[in-house]
Formats: C-alpha cells, structure tokens, sequence
C-alpha cells in the first residue's frame, strides 16, 4: 500500500528544506525527500584532516542582527531556526585589493557614506545619488512584494531601471573608476560584471547588504541545514534522506505521486521541486513536459560555476596578517576585462578567513581559508579527464599564487588543501555546468522572467536558484517560502 502526505518536496537545497518548514509548520503533512546523505546542497561543509571547511556560505544577508528585523531573521525566527542556530555579525563587509590602492567597506549606511566621502570628496554627490538610488529602488521592490507603494514610485524607481544594467546607472553617477569598483565590489556574488548585471537585482542585493551588514553562521551552513531538518520533524513533517526522487507521476495535467529511489511510491497532489528544472523534467519525462516550458528553458544562458581553493593552515590568521574576513584581490579597475578572463585563468579572487567571523572555525592556534573565483562551467565541461586533472592543479595554484602576493608566506603554512571545481559542483549538486546561480542576473532575466514558482503541472511548484527570485542563500530560502505559500493559499481556498 503506498504512502499519501499533502505535499512532497523534492530536494533538501535550501528552497526545499525552508518550503517544507513552512509547510509543516502550518499543519499540512509534508515528506521531504532528497538522494545526498545530508541536507542543504550548496549549505554544506566537509571534513579533511582535523578541518570542517564552509563550502559555500561568504555573506548571509537581510538578517538585521543589530535589531532582529530584517526580513530573513523573520522568517528564520518563525520557522524555529534562530533558536537552533547562532548568527555571527561580521564587522566590515569587505576589503578591496587593487595593485595601487585599498579600501576597506564598512557596514551600515553612514559608516559607508562617511568613508566614501572622505575618500573620494569630489564623488560625494554622485556616490550619496547612487546610494540613495539603490535605497529607493530596493524599498519599491520590497513593496511590491508587501503593498504599499504608488504608481508613482513603481514607475520612477523600477520601470524606469528594469531594463537597464548596474553599470549603466552608476556611471552615470559616478566618475572615479576606483569609486566605481569599490561600489560594485559585490557583482562576483552576481555572477557578473557591472555592465552586464541587472541594476534592478544588485541594488536590492548592494543595498540590503550596505544597510544590515552581512553574517556567518556560526559551525558552517551545514548547521543551518541541520536546523531546518530539524524544525520540519518538529512541525511533524519527515526528511528522507539518502533515497531521492526516482519519478514524477501525472495524470490529466495534475502531478499525484512521487516514486522514490527505494521503489516507495508516495500518493500526494502537491509537489515542490527543489531540483534543477533539467532533472524536474527527466523525473516526468520529456515527452510529457509543456513544450512552452522546454523552449523557456533552452532560451536561458546557464549562470557562472566557481573554484574554490580550502586551505587548513598550521598556524593562527595573525601570524599571517590577515585583518578581514572577506577580502577581494583584482588585477584591475575594469571588472568586464577581468570577467572575460575569468575562463580557465583567473586575476581576481576572494579570501574568506573564516576564524575572522568567529575564532574557533578551526582547531587552536590553525585557521581556515577559502579562496574562490567565478568560472566559465562549459569550459571545464570540455576538458578530458587529463586535461581536467592538469588544469585543475594549474589553475589551483595560480589562485594561491594571486592570494599569496598580499598574503606572503600562505602557502608554506598549508596542512591541508582541496580543490574544487565546477566539475566538483556538478557531481555533488547535478546542476548542469556545476552553476550556483542557476540561470544568470541579466535585466532580460530577473523576477517574473525567470521560471515562477507555479510549475507546468498543477499541483506542482518551484523553488531554488532557477526560480524568482534567483540564486545565494537569501534568495533561494525565499523561493521556498513563496511556493510553500502558493500551496497554503490553496489549501485554505479549499
């Protein structure tokens, strides 16, 4: 006799596990399903030697720690995440490495305003339009979501921009190339450069960040993974783990069942997707799927993949002189130059000590380093297992090579190192390319033009990087949400 719940959520990625606590938390029965042996997809950490290292977690936004309101502390707090989990504040944003000139962001909007003045007082105005800009726009963005905005505002602070790219905006508000790049330090976390990205996407993101600050989670993201596991069984939901979803069953239009790696067949007329759409339609089959979803999704781009670096080194982050927790490396002012070259050699990187966010992320008198940089996926898709295996050991050490010119000595202290490519993604999370943004932040591809939450079935939703409103840990717990919601909104309809 087969198994029936009220919903099934395939895939335990972030989008997956805040949607089925959602879910469970407003009663309905929920069985959440997903083939790796833990949760979290990208939200994990792995072990070497006497090291846990974060896989994916530099920043976690719209937390508001100082007061306890920012939308995503809220929405954590009602699902029962905050009280098994510690946030760590940390103390600056970022720190900004250029061949001639350094620059360290502060958090908070006028501790931001304040250095940028003093650094550039001939850009005062136009750096004070710029940030006043990206406030307006993302509070319009906000509201569209809540209420409470005017025609008015909608068509002065988001139609006006929907179409245009960050670069196109800020340039015209700001002249110094420095100021520029410092502005738009961000844009690796958007997978693109200024004159690409969409201005509508990083100012929401630019803004968010400047006004709340970022935080790490303390013990990695695996233990907010573990938390939300644990906040669905209290709801009463169930995770399965290790036994994923095998097939999707329809009938007439509607999904009403799921068939599970162990041969369970689960009767449920809600479905939420926490896979990449390519393997959503392997799970119903193409020759069932809507040919308006397959031709939607053949018409997007697949978004960047990164390289990661872990180093475990032998001694503490002082003896080393590193004073930041995030710390960008570029070769140069022009972030387009250095994104084309982004491929398969790398000039700009990020370093993340993570003892700087809290000291005991490694074992005593150790500490724990992650560089990373974006990368082209379909390039590394390419290589042959040879040629993967030398250009894999190549561009590695051209990425500690880059960090140890302003981190001398680096590599003599490494205990322990891995390696990890867009190859590494692709076989830990099946996203194709090994992407972490699912399809890329261009203006033609942002909110309602990216995949929605409502499926081409129904009864079935989305939710994860591919979906609105895109991909990073911000984003994807709140496509959770929204899909969860939609079946709420059912449920009570009914």
């Amino acid at each position: 006799m087969s198994e029936k719940f009220d919903v099934v959520v395939i895939g335990a990625g972030l989008g997956g596990l805040s949607s089925a606590a959602t879910l469970a938390k407003n009663g309905l029965s929920v069985l959440l399903l997903d083939k790796h042996y833990k949760p979290g997809g990208y939200a994990t950490s792995f072990v070497r030697g006497r090291f846990e290292f974060e896989v994916a977690l530099h920043a976690l936004s719209g937390l508001d720690l100082d007061r306890k309101r920012g939308y995503m502390y809220r929405m954590l707090e009602e699902l029962g995440i905050t009280k098994r989990v510690e946030f760590v504040k940390l103390s600056t944003l970022y720190k900004s490495v250029y061949p001639d000139f350094e620059f360290v962001m502060p958090a908070g909007r006028e501790n931001i305003e304040n250095v940028l003045f003093d650094t550039f007082p001939k850009e005062s105005e136009g750096i004070k339009r710029f940030l006043d800009r990206i406030s307006a726009t993302n509070a319009v963005l906000t509201g569209l979501q809540r209420g409470g905005v005017t025609k008015e505002q909608i068509q002065e602070h988001f139609v006006k921009y929907q179409d245009k790219t960050l670069a196109e905006v800020l340039n015209a508000d700001v002249k110094d190339v420095r100021a520029r790049a410092i502005l738009s330090q961000l844009t690796g976390y958007f997978g693109l450069p200024p004159s690409k990205v969409s201005y509508i996407i990083a100012a929401s993101g630019l803004d968010t960040y400047f006004m709340y600050g970022g935080a790490q989670i303390r013990g990695t993201s695996h233990t907010l993974a573990n938390a939300f596991v644990e906040s669905i069984t209290e709801f009463g939901g169930e995770v399965r783990l290790s036994n994923g979803a095998k097939k999707i069953l329809t009938e007439e239009g509607r999904v009403t069942g799921v068939v599970t790696e162990k041969n369970e067949k689960i009767q449920t007329n809600y479905i939420v997707s926490n896979v990449n759409p390519f393997a959503l339609c392997n799970l119903i089959g193409l020759d069932k799927m809507p040919e308006s979803f397959l031709e939607k999704l053949r018409s997007k781009p697949i978004a960047i993949a990164t390289v990661c670096v872990y180093l475990g080194l032998d001694v503490p982050y002082t003896e080393l002189g590193l004073d930041e927790f995030e710390m960008f490396i570029s070769s140069s002012y022009d972030f387009d130059r250095l994104y084309k070259m982004r491929s398969l050699e790398p000039t700009e990187i990020g370093l993340a000590t993570y003892n700087l966010a809290y000291s005991e992320a490694s074992p005593p008198g150790t500490t724990i380093v992650v560089l990373t940089t974006i990368a082209n996926g379909d390039a590394w898709t390419k290589l042959n297992p040879a040629q993967y295996f030398e250009t894999k050991t190549r561009v590695g050490d051209r990425i500690l090579r880059i960090a140890e010119e302003k981190v001398p000595g680096l590599r003599e202290h490494i205990e322990v190192v891995e390696v990890a490519t867009p190859i590494t993604n692709m076989r830990y999370t099946g996203n194709p390319e090994g992407t972490i943004l699912g399809t890329p932040y261009t203006p033609d591809n942002i909110l309602g033009k990216r995949l929605p939450q409502d499926g081409p079935f129904k009864g079935l939703y989305l939710a994860g990087a591919w979906t609105q409103v895109g991909g990073g840990y911000q984003t994807c717990l709140m496509s959770g949400n929204w899909a969860a919601n939609k079946i709420l909104s059912e449920f009570k309809r009914k």
